[in-house]
């Protein structure tokens, strides 16, 4: 756990976030070049993700060591450990296991032989909401979230996931949501802090990247 209030820690988990941004704006490109061939409906974030993050490795950007489905044990009152559950990657903070830059990968604007289907519900009902419960990131000050924009309108995506939050705006305990200055041909920015259920606050800064 980290040592000391919360706020003294922020600056340096926004330092490692903006790193990171950086990092996966380089490897993206990378990321999906192999993926292209085979870019439709099921290519599910998990497998993007594995790209990603063996892209990130390669590009030598990355502040620190990533790990890719980062496992979260949980012990309950009788004493039983079990790991119910996996954080997509994280980048390690200290030596502490419990002190890490999390981020959660999903896919948005997905299209299907029906239609695009937005998939913003999942994007923050099982991605933003694991933040907010504590599940991930507990008693950090920071998080990242990652969506992969699969028809690249990351305009429309970003639309979308804020019409969707501001609905679930009791849910995910969302206090301020602050846009990031757009930027043709980089990816799409944002910035949410949400009260948690434990109590604490947190930050979460979001990236919208386009397949194109």
């Amino acid at each position: 756990m980290l040592a000391g209030n919360l706020d003294e820690w922020l600056p340096h988990f926004r330092g490692l976030e903006e790193r990171m941004a950086d990092a996966v704006e380089a490897a993206w490109p990378i990321c999906i070049k192999p993926l292209q061939s085979k870019k439709n409906a099921m290519t599910h974030e998990d497998h993007i993700t594995e790209h990603l993050v063996q892209a990130l490795i390669r590009t030598k950007r990355v502040p620190g060591r990533i790990i890719y489905q980062y496992t979260l044990l949980a012990e309950d009152a009788g004493g039983n450990v079990s790991a119910p559950s996996n954080i997509d990657f994280v980048l390690t903070v200290g030596d502490d296991e419990d002190v890490y830059l999390a981020c959660e990968c999903k896919r948005l604007n997905v299209p299907y032989k029906t239609g695009v289907r937005g998939l913003v519900s999942e994007y923050v009902d099982e991605g933003l909401m694991r933040f907010v419960t504590g599940q991930y990131s507990s008693g950090l000050p920071l998080a990242m979230m990652l969506g992969y924009v699969m028809n690249a309108k990351t305009d429309i995506a970003r639309r979308g996931v804020g019409r969707i939050m501001a609905l679930r705006s009791t849910a995910i305990g969302l206090q301020s949501e602050r846009d990031a200055a757009v930027v043709s041909g980089r990816p799409l920015r944002f910035h949410t802090t949400h009260a948690c259920m434990s109590g604490h606050v947190i930050e979460v800064a979001h990236t919208l990247l386009a397949w194109r």
